[in-house]
């Protein structure tokens, strides 16, 4: 599986930070993206037709979709106090914090029911009897306390207490009773020491019943528990997903066909690439791949797009797996029971061993879990660059040879060494700087450091297996000036 770095290298990072998300269980999904398992088809394809029908909430009723966005907004992750419903006694705030869900969902359930979605295991309904639990006055305000109507002796206590409050507000205006410690009232007269005493007996009593009925609504909230924490889930299943297909509708994705025998993404596009590319005046050229079990290889020389190419592919297997829609015009492609990357800008984790050294491990760990896997992708960024060009293109030729043998594995190999191509099932290049003129980049660099680029053809294209690499290498010591002397020795 795909670590951390590599996430965020291959820009899946960069897409979930585009995720609006508006609760903090959305959130939490976001944080922690499900990888379908190869025997979890049946799973993905429902969350594929959640999004496919979101999708076209947000065209068709923008509007709708907006008031239940609103009304998502204020949901909190309460799901510690409800799981405490029954166990212990809750405080004020926790039953003022159920209050507010359960108000709150009263008014999610209808829009949400009002934009007709057809979604699985997403199912939202009010409840009304744990709010009459919780609310027996009906007064469904946002602020919480425990109602008289859940006990005449707190009735008492409180009326007794009123009392008390008015003699002594009565006191606190009469300067005789004041400076004699007294207040006279029709009632006969009472010490203020002795009122503020009683009043704090009181207090006390008020305390204990009040302590005693939270037990009680508590306890009575538990019947609900279940169905509070299926909702606050539902929502959050709901915020999540609706944030899937919001990405998708503004970046015009689209929902891929897993679980196909065959395996083709076409048209391709990176958002994180994209805005890196964009901010340097540049375009991104979509990439489109056609595999098939065994080896592909994609050739090309050095800053031609080929590590472009592999993450843009790792990226949207990692979404179209992970149940998102996909950048691309069209995507088909089997069950993926995981990815692997190995890449130059991996991190090794073997202290003390070279980044050949540890390129090798992490490839000979990855060879042995995929071994017994029906169909894993396995994706070598210029496999074995570390050693000399020999011993590199043997190892890499060697790579290739194994995957056609094992017949599982779908592996692409981005490579500029001789000789590898010919062991592939398919070949694909990145044309590279083939169609431009030596004389143009050194005119235009002169005053344009970005020319090259600019020139760069950064496509893939399907060629025979037994096509070599272009040779941009030369060309690009050219068009850079590197002395006369130097070329003039340059033999390829």
């Amino acid at each position: 599986m795909l670590n951390s770095n590599q996430l965020i290298s291959i820009g899946f990072r960069y897409v979930l930070d585009e995720l609006e998300l508006l609760t903090p269980l959305g959130a939490e999904l976001a944080r922690h993206p499900k990888y379908y398992a190869a025997d979890e088809l049946c799973e993905l394809k429902k969350e594929q037709d959640n999004i496919r029908e979101l999708m076209r909430a947000v065209i068709e009723d923008t509007a709708g979709i907006n008031a239940l966005m609103r009304l998502l907004m204020p949901v909190k992750d309460i799901r510690r106090s409800i799981e405490r419903c029954g166990v212990i006694t809750l405080s004020e705030v926790e039953l003022f914090e159920i209050k507010r869900f359960l108000l709150q969902l009263r008014l999610i359930a209808p829009a949400y029911k009002a934009l007709g979605l057809a979604l699985n295991d997403i199912e939202i309904e009010s409840l009304d009897g744990a709010l009459d639990i919780i609310d027996p006055d009906g007064t469904r305000s946002p602020s919480f306390y425990v109602s008289d109507k859940n006990s005449k002796r707190l009735a008492d206590i409180r009326a007794e207490r009123k009392k008390l409050d008015e003699k002594l507000r009565q006191a606190s205006f009469d300067p005789t009773a004041l400076k004699h410690h007294t207040a006279h009232t029709d009632s006969g007269a009472d010490s203020v020491d002795e009122l503020l005493s009683r009043r704090t007996l009181l207090a006390a009593e008020e305390e204990s019943e009040n302590a005693r009925l939270r037990g009680e609504i508590s306890n009575a909230l538990a019947e609900y528990k279940t169905a509070m924490t299926d909702n606050i889930n539902a929502l959050g299943k709901l915020d999540y997903t609706l944030a899937k297909a919001r990405l998708a509708c503004s970046h015009n994705a689209v929902i891929p066909v897993v679980g196909s025998s065959d395996f083709c993404m076409s048209g391709m596009t990176n958002p994180c690439f994209a805005a890196s590319l964009a901010d340097k005046g540049r375009d991104f050229v979509p990439v489109s791949l056609r595999l098939t079990r065994g080896s592909t290889v994609i050739t090309g020389a050095n800053m031609g797009g080929k590590s472009m190419a592999i993450k843009t592919l790792a990226l949207n297997c990692m979404l179209a797996m992970c149940g998102f829609a996909v950048f691309a015009l069209s995507a088909e492609l089997p069950m993926m029971d995981d990815i692997y990357l190995l890449s130059e800008d991996r991190e090794d984790a073997e202290a003390g061993l070279s980044s050949f050294g540890g390129e090798i491990k992490a490839f000979d760990k990855m060879l042995r879990e995929t071994r017994s896997m029906a169909a894993p992708l396995v994706l070598l960024d210029e496999f074995a660059r570390g050693t000399n060009p020999h011993e590199g293109a043997a190892l890499v030729r060697a790579a290739a040879k194994l995957f056609n043998s094992r017949g599982s594995a779908y592996a692409v190999i981005a490579t500029h060494f001789d000789g590898v191509a010919k062991l592939a099932a398919s070949h694909y290049r990145v044309a590279g700087l083939s169609a431009a003129s030596v004389e143009t980049l050194l005119h235009e660099l002169a005053t344009d450091p970005g020319a090259l680029a600019k020139h760069m053809d950064y496509g893939l294209y399907p060629v025979s297996p037994d096509e070599d690499p272009p040779r941009d290498a030369v060309t690009i010591c050219r068009a850079l000036g590197v002395s006369k002397e130097f070329e003039a020795l340059i033999d390829v």
